[in-house]
């Protein structure tokens, strides 16, 4: 019988006699299950999880957790974030455009001295540093006064998706400042809340009240979310895996791998980049990162069928069809990851809590 954690997971100890009949069952399984190949076996349904996998004791798990909790100053800047919709700029005169100016412009942009689709505007708004341009745009504007016109030579970025036939190509915009206004600030005060025209609160006191308690909402649904995860990694910590399917491997990787590329572009990221942003590792090893994600998701998976199959745990077509809301899905991956997360609320339920460090 094969360990087969990952990360910094231990090794747990179990007698020989143990160990070798569950080799052998395992032996046997790999003979006889569905009469598919490993390379065939890709979903959780293709097999029987007790060849693969020798439960730990699910009675109680523990684990450790930091608790739900709303801290006053990410309460503060929860506010001032909510505040910022409340902003208002006031028109200024006698001075050159800062960062964080509201600016009212004209420009055109022309390619080799021509104008093209979409590259002209007149009395346009724009917040400078809000990044809605291309690169040296609005940087290009700071220090321009009203009346002023500017050329700027840039050029688009490589690749461009909002035009990829203009990626790399370069420009020449030329700007009129028609008009600053700099923010306005705006003071938490009981006038300011009266202004917001709730029933709920109408000061200071009572509209921090309010938030704090959304946000400890929210906090305590990713406090279960954080639970779920924690009683799966350490039942995976208890348990001991026969090699999975080459299968259910590789098809785990191949998602994660065509997600990471996805979310990847869409953060002008490097896939490798943005992997060890999610994952952690280095940029240059992802694709080793993300095979050792997917063997533990495997692990998971498989673990969570077997405490399924003993519990009579399952994901029924109606409970499958309310999630996926009619979605063109895979749905097998989706029924084994509905049922990963039924047994992580399952064995969370039984679970023993505290909080890092406490005795």
């Amino acid at each position: 019988m094969k360990n087969r954690k990952t990360g910094s997971r231990a090794s747990r100890k179990f007698p020989a006699a143990v160990v070798a009949m569950a080799a052998a069952a395992g032996i046997a399984g790999l003979l006889t299950a569905c009469g598919k190949s490993p390379e065939e076996m890709k979903y959780v349904s293709d097999l029987k999880a007790k060849d693969y996998v020798i439960l730990g004791n699910y009675d109680t798990v523990e684990v450790e957790l930091e608790p739900a909790q709303v801290s006053d100053e990410y309460l503060d800047a929860y506010i001032t974030f909510l505040m910022m919709g409340s902003q208002t700029y006031e028109p200024v005169t006698g001075r050159a455009i800062e960062e964080g100016d509201k600016v009212n412009f004209d420009f055109q942009g022309k390619i080799d001295g021509e104008a093209f689709d979409g590259g002209s505007a007149s009395d346009y708004e724009l917040v400078i540093g809000s990044g809605g341009f291309i690169d040296g745009f609005e940087d290009g504007m700071i220090g321009m006064e009203i009346g002023e016109t500017r050329d700027l030579n840039l050029k688009f970025p490589d690749p461009y998706k909002h035009n990829p036939d203009l990626s790399g190509v370069p420009v020449v915009f030329t700007v009129t400042v028609n008009g600053i206004s700099e923010p306005k600030s705006v003071e938490l005060t009981d006038e300011y809340v009266a202004g917001l025209d709730m029933e709920e609160y109408t000061t200071v006191e009572e509209y921090r009240d309010f938030v704090r308690d959304r946000l400890m909402e929210q906090a305590q649904i990713s406090y279960e979310g954080r639970k779920v995860d924690a009683v799966l990694a350490a039942m995976c910590e208890k348990s001991v895996f026969e090699e999975l399917p080459s299968g259910m491997v590789e098809r785990l990787y191949t998602t994660l791998m065509d997600n990471a590329k996805a979310y990847a572009e869409m953060s002008g990221m490097e896939p490798g980049e943005y992997v060890a942003a999610a994952y952690g590792g280095e940029a240059a090893d992802y694709e080793e990162t993300l095979r050792g994600e997917a063997l533990r998701m495997a692990q998971e998976n498989v673990m969570a069928s077997a405490v399924a199959d003993k519990e009579k745990i399952t994901v029924t077509d109606a409970e499958l069809e309310e999630s996926t809301g009619g979605r063109s899905v895979d749905v097998e991956a989706y029924r084994e990851f509905l049922l990963t997360q039924k047994v992580g609320e399952f064995l969370a339920g039984r679970a023993v809590v505290s909080e890092p460090g406490a005795q």
